[in-house]
């Protein structure tokens, strides 16, 4: 084995650094995309603003004309979780984003002398760049130090005119609060002022090329497991958005032709028609379906493209990866038995005959989808109440399991 030298070391280690920024820019560039995709929560008001209004007025007439409760129950629940589903992708994305430009950890100041615990102090996620002091000679760090005493260089961070309008004070107060620091008083304290600006943006006071490519590594990996979620977020809550936004632009649409041709004007004195009651129903009923298959297939679709490199069931396995799709086909689930339930009781008011068989009908294949459409989580239950529960608490994944705890305890094999 060819034996390597320090230097040839240490020029390794730069290429890697050198490598690193281009892979950490080329990261960013796709959390920037999330970033500008995460305003579809823009696109909200452009359907609600005329579907919300029509869905209410709908609601509210049956209940004024005594229809059953179960009809405008059901599409009433159906219709709201549909459109919270999105909304919380939306809002998990959001959060996801914020996982990723944002760290709570500052090298080497996260402990505080004043209160004696971690403190959190959020910052980006990439630091500020400090030069190596191992890769200077005593001569050139004697030029850099006198660099960094340079007073325009240094009023970048700390004002150059002891006249500041009290910044200096408002700045001690922050870093004392934060962190317990104490600065000397005008600017005998600029020394200190300048070392807690740095630390408030991440630069390390042990700035070694070898500490550099350690933190570099883990923060590589924190930007790539950081991005795993966020990217597959992101097109669950694209694929959810489309799918509400077709369902509640048809149900406003039956509604909107039940308004026009109703004698009252949209008064529905008698009572929303029973046609237009199983119609909206009945949208509702497939957007179910339709919704579950699209938070199941972006995983679907990646496994589609890796074939024979294990099961899609492995996937799930991973809580954190498809806690938020095993909450939203449990969700679905809900939206599918109050649409049906106002399928089966608005199709027996079509007709004496066969109004039943068209509700019962409908609803029968509706529930044949939604099954087709998340099959396989049927047969884990309760995973899905878990992942409802893990989401509504904000962790991404349950306690230690029985199994665990006895894995744990086991001895090791000699």
């Amino acid at each position: 084995m060819t034996t390597i030298s320090d230097d040839d070391s240490r020029a390794a280690m730069r290429a890697f650094l050198q490598r690193s920024e281009v892979r950490l820019s080329t990261v960013h560039r796709v959390g920037q995309a999330l970033l500008g995709g995460s305003a579809l929560v823009l696109l909200l008001p452009l359907f609600l603003r005329d579907g919300f209004p029509k869905l209410t007025t709908l609601l509210i007439a049956s209940h004024d004309a005594g229809q059953s409760p179960l009809v405008y129950g059901g599409i009433g629940l159906a219709a709201f979780l549909s459109i919270l589903l999105p909304v919380v992708a939306i809002y998990l994305l959001v959060g996801d984003l914020l996982g990723f430009y944002f760290t709570s950890n500052t090298f080497g100041s996260s402990d505080s002398g004043r209160t004696g615990h971690t403190v959190f102090n959020p910052r980006f996620i990439v630091p500020g760049l400090g030069f190596h002091d191992d890769e200077l000679s005593p001569a050139m760090a004697d030029a850099l130090d006198e660099g960094r005493r340079d007073p325009w260089t240094r009023a970048l961070l700390v004002p150059a005119n002891p006249d500041d309008d009290g910044w200096r004070d408002r700045f001690d107060t922050r870093t004392f609060e934060v962190w317990g620091t104490v600065a000397a008083e005008g600017p005998a304290g600029d020394d200190d002022r300048l070392r807690q600006s740095f630390r408030l943006a991440g630069i390390h006071r042990d700035r070694t090329l070898a500490r550099d490519v350690a933190r570099t590594e883990a923060l590589l990996a924190k930007h790539v497991l950081s991005i795993r979620i966020a990217v597959l977020r992101y097109t669950k809550a694209l694929l959810l958005l489309i799918a509400t936004t077709v369902a509640t632009l048809g149900a406003a649409g039956l509604v909107e032709h039940a308004i026009r041709i109703d004698a009252a004007g949209g008064a529905f004195t008698s009572g929303v028609p029973n046609r237009y009651l199983y119609l909206v129903a009945l949208v509702y009923a497939v957007w179910a379906p339709v919704a579950a298959r699209s938070v199941t297939a972006p995983l679907r679709m990646i496994q589609r493209h890796t074939p024979g490199v294990g099961d899609l069931d492995d996937a799930y396995r991973d809580r954190r990866l498809t806690q938020f799709e095993s909450a939203a086909v449990l969700t679905t689930l809900v939206a599918l038995l109050g649409a049906v339930a106002a399928l089966v009781v608005a199709g027996n008011g079509l007709d004496a005959d066969l109004g039943p068989w068209f509700g019962a009908g409908a609803a029968v294949v509706a529930v044949g989808l939604w099954l087709l459409a998340a099959g396989r989580f049927l047969t884990r239950p309760r995973h899905l109440l878990a992942a409802v529960g893990q989401t509504l608490q904000g962790r991404d994944a349950p306690a230690p399991s029985e199994a665990m705890r006895a894995a744990r305890n086991e001895p090791d094999e000699p």
